[in-house]
Protein backbone atom coordinates (compact mmCIF):
# COMPACT_ATOMS: atom_id res chain seq x y z
CA UNK A 1 0.00 0.00 0.00
CA UNK A 2 1.28 3.48 -0.82
CA UNK A 3 1.63 5.98 2.00
CA UNK A 4 -0.26 9.22 1.52
CA UNK A 5 1.82 12.29 0.67
CA UNK A 6 2.70 14.79 3.39
CA UNK A 7 3.99 18.37 3.50
CA UNK A 8 7.42 18.91 5.09
CA UNK A 9 8.55 21.97 7.07
CA UNK A 10 9.57 23.85 3.89
CA UNK A 11 6.14 23.43 2.30
CA UNK A 12 7.25 20.78 -0.22
CA UNK A 13 5.00 17.82 -0.82
CA UNK A 14 6.62 14.43 -0.33
CA UNK A 15 5.39 10.97 -1.20
CA UNK A 16 3.31 9.50 -3.99
CA UNK A 17 2.16 11.66 -6.88
CA UNK A 18 -1.59 11.99 -7.45
CA UNK A 19 -3.24 11.64 -10.85
CA UNK A 20 -4.18 15.33 -10.69
CA UNK A 21 -0.53 16.33 -10.13
CA UNK A 22 0.60 14.10 -13.00
CA UNK A 23 -1.95 15.62 -15.36
CA UNK A 24 -1.09 19.19 -14.36
CA UNK A 25 2.64 18.50 -14.70
CA UNK A 26 2.31 16.70 -18.05
CA UNK A 27 0.14 19.47 -19.49
CA UNK A 28 2.58 22.17 -18.39
CA UNK A 29 5.64 20.43 -19.89
CA UNK A 30 3.90 19.58 -23.14
CA UNK A 31 2.85 23.22 -23.50
CA UNK A 32 5.99 25.07 -22.33
CA UNK A 33 8.71 22.41 -22.27
CA UNK A 34 11.21 21.85 -19.48
CA UNK A 35 13.66 24.71 -19.21
CA UNK A 36 14.73 24.89 -15.56
CA UNK A 37 13.86 22.00 -13.26
CA UNK A 38 14.34 24.09 -10.09
CA UNK A 39 11.82 26.76 -11.13
CA UNK A 40 9.41 24.58 -13.09
CA UNK A 41 7.29 23.33 -10.12
CA UNK A 42 6.54 26.91 -9.05
CA UNK A 43 5.30 27.90 -12.51
CA UNK A 44 3.42 24.62 -12.98
CA UNK A 45 1.60 25.15 -9.69
CA UNK A 46 3.09 22.13 -7.91
CA UNK A 47 4.39 21.94 -4.34
CA UNK A 48 7.22 19.59 -5.33
CA UNK A 49 10.97 19.98 -5.58
CA UNK A 50 12.60 20.40 -8.97
CA UNK A 51 14.45 17.12 -8.56
CA UNK A 52 11.21 15.28 -7.81
CA UNK A 53 9.67 16.75 -10.97
CA UNK A 54 12.70 15.87 -13.10
CA UNK A 55 12.72 12.27 -11.87
CA UNK A 56 8.96 11.92 -12.34
CA UNK A 57 9.24 13.16 -15.93
CA UNK A 58 12.29 11.09 -16.89
CA UNK A 59 11.16 7.83 -15.28
CA UNK A 60 7.36 7.82 -15.64
CA UNK A 61 5.72 10.55 -17.71
CA UNK A 62 8.01 11.23 -20.67
CA UNK A 63 6.26 10.41 -23.98
CA UNK A 64 7.78 7.46 -25.80
CA UNK A 65 9.16 5.95 -22.59
CA UNK A 66 8.92 2.20 -22.76
CA UNK A 67 8.81 -0.15 -19.83
CA UNK A 68 8.47 -3.88 -19.70
CA UNK A 69 10.27 -6.82 -21.24
CA UNK A 70 12.77 -6.72 -24.09
CA UNK A 71 11.51 -7.59 -27.57
CA UNK A 72 12.92 -10.64 -29.32
CA UNK A 73 14.95 -8.35 -31.61
CA UNK A 74 16.51 -6.62 -28.58
CA UNK A 75 17.29 -9.97 -26.95
CA UNK A 76 19.01 -11.16 -30.15
CA UNK A 77 21.06 -7.93 -30.28
CA UNK A 78 22.17 -8.36 -26.66
CA UNK A 79 23.27 -11.94 -27.33
CA UNK A 80 25.08 -10.92 -30.53
CA UNK A 81 26.94 -8.10 -28.77
CA UNK A 82 27.81 -10.36 -25.86
CA UNK A 83 29.32 -12.91 -28.24
CA UNK A 84 31.23 -10.12 -30.02
CA UNK A 85 32.40 -8.15 -26.95
CA UNK A 86 32.18 -10.58 -24.04
CA UNK A 87 31.61 -9.39 -20.50
CA UNK A 88 33.41 -6.04 -20.91
CA UNK A 89 31.77 -3.30 -18.93
CA UNK A 90 33.97 -0.49 -20.18
CA UNK A 91 36.73 0.47 -22.61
Amino acid sequence: MVRPPYIDSTGMKKGAWSEEEDNKFRAYILRYGHWNWRLLPKYAGLARSGNSCRLRWMNYLKPGLRSGNFTQQEKDLIIQLHVQLGNKLSG
